[in-house]
């Protein structure tokens, strides 16, 4: 995408530019995460053009909030066929930030993060901004009243229950839990360890490393803290501006689809949703799923064919389903998904 080097602020890490790359996706990180854990995504992207990637009928089944019918897509087609030029946000307090202090509430990381990525979205390039668990509710609030030139063209809430953007408000069973990891006051390492284990995406040996773990802990912390702090700000924001994707793993035990599924009453520009198999670390564990989630949604955006309206999935479709049960209830052939990661 650049002809050399640029200048970035240190909340902007690029892990990839290809050369001819037509498009790019930027990644707000979850909480005791750090950009590099989004090379996961680097590494998937050389899949899009292959022959064999994915489309049909996942992006048909992505499709469901708006009851529209899609055609299988073809990943080597398009405006998007190309690898994206990716970009992770840098949250302070861990890796080459790691000298700064933490930000201990959504106000303060906001301050930190949003200058940067809202001039990052002010170019030309057509650019889906991405937020995995917290820092879906990061990403929500970046892109909150960002008018035409300057808002993402996509907007991606991934593996965040809708009631945990809103702590303390009221909300179904079936809608989730506004609590995220351990209560304040039972944020100990066992306590900890025992959360993050249940997560899945770090490895158990880096989790019994005493050294590892005590890092982690101290990041992991003041990101839930920033989580607590939302409460602060129940009603902000309100209404998402922009197309809307969803995506949630099949097996997320800490956001299952069902709890991911509410974020579409906020849309106001179209939402379809996505369903990975997987659990709440889907994004490392199918990054070539993830991607073609991506690029499916950003080529129907500006090919203007997202959504003519704004869905309101009744409550018995609130799509806890795999994927493959999306698949066979439109009755198309199963897709190899490719290696996971």
């Amino acid at each position: 995408m650049t002809d050399g080097p640029r200048t970035r602020h240190p909340a902007l890490r690029v892990l990839a530019s290809p050369a001819g790359a037509t498009w790019r996706v930027v990644v707000c990180p979850h909480a005791g995460g750090a950009a590099s854990y989004y090379r996961r995504l680097v590494g998937a992207s050389a899949a899009l053009g292959a022959p064999g990637a994915l489309g049909g009928a996942d992006a048909a089944g992505a499709a469901g909030a708006t009851d529209e019918a899609h055609a299988p897509v073809q990943a080597s087609a398009g405006p998007f066929a190309t690898a994206p030029e990716v970009v992770a946000v840098q949250y302070p307090g861990r890796e080459t930030r790691f000298g700064e202090p933490l930000a201990r509430t959504m106000t303060e990381l906001l301050a930190d993060v949003s200058g940067p990525v809202r001039g990052l979205l002010a170019d030309d390039v057509p650019t889906v901004l991405v937020g995995h668990s917290l820092g879906a509710s990061v990403a929500v609030r970046i892109a909150a009243g960002l008018g035409p030139g300057a808002a993402p063209d996509l907007l991606v809430v991934s593996g965040r229950a809708a009631r945990a953007d809103r702590p303390g408000t009221a909300g179904d069973a079936e809608e989730g839990s506004d609590a995220v990891g351990p209560g304040a006051a039972a944020r100990d390492d066992a306590a900890l360890r025992a959360w993050t284990t249940a997560l899945g995406g770090t490895p158990t040996v880096l989790l019994a490393d005493d050294e590892f773990f005590a890092l982690h802990a101290r990041v992991l912390r003041a990101d839930l803290a920033v989580h607590d702090s939302l409460a602060a700000t129940p009603g902000e924001p309100s209404d998402v501006m922009v197309p809307l994707l969803l995506l949630a793993g099949s097996d997320d035990v800490a956001s299952p689809p069902a709890s991911v599924a509410p974020w579409a009453a906020r849309a106001r520009a179209g939402v379809r949703r996505w369903v990975v198999e997987g659990g709440h670390f889907f994004v490392g564990e199918r990054p070539e799923e993830v991607l073609e989630a991506l690029r499916a949604a950003l080529t129907a955006v500006v090919a203007g064919t997202y959504a003519a309206d704004v869905a309101r999935p009744p409550a018995e479709d609130r799509w806890g389903r795999s994927r493959q049960a999306v698949t066979a209830d439109l009755r198309e052939p199963a897709v190899s998904t490719g290696a996971g990661s």
